[in-house]
């Protein structure tokens, strides 16, 4: 199937481009739904509740947990790093200044 575009106006391609977007959308949601269809028929076929095999799934909500700060600013005893992430700027100007993190760390 080979289609010259080049032919179209401009109205006419995004015109083209809308109608395909919207055929890709009813297209996508018909694969999900009949997905699902299949995926509770499964269920139903072992005897499962859908809503128990999805529930084994979920995983719990984590609770991030604090990370101790490794680094402190020694000219700011209130600004430390935990070691992770983007250095702050005080870090790499101890860096640059000759200093080593374990001359910075707590």
């Amino acid at each position: 199937m080979s289609i010259n575009f080049n032919d179209y106006s401009l109205e006419d391609l995004k015109a083209l481009q809308n109608d395909l977007e919207k055929t890709i959308k009813d297209k996508a949601k018909e694969a999900k739904k009949t997905a699902l269809q299949q995926i509770h028929n499964i269920a139903n076929e072992h005897g499962l509740d859908l809503d128990d095999v999805l529930d084994g799934l979920k995983n719990p909500s984590k609770k991030k947990s604090k990370v101790a700060p490794k680094y402190q600013n020694p000219d700011n005893s209130a600004e430390t790093w935990t070691g992770r992430g983007r250095k702050p700027k005080w870090v790499e100007k101890a860096l640059n200044s000759g200093k080593s993190l374990d001359d910075i760390s707590i």
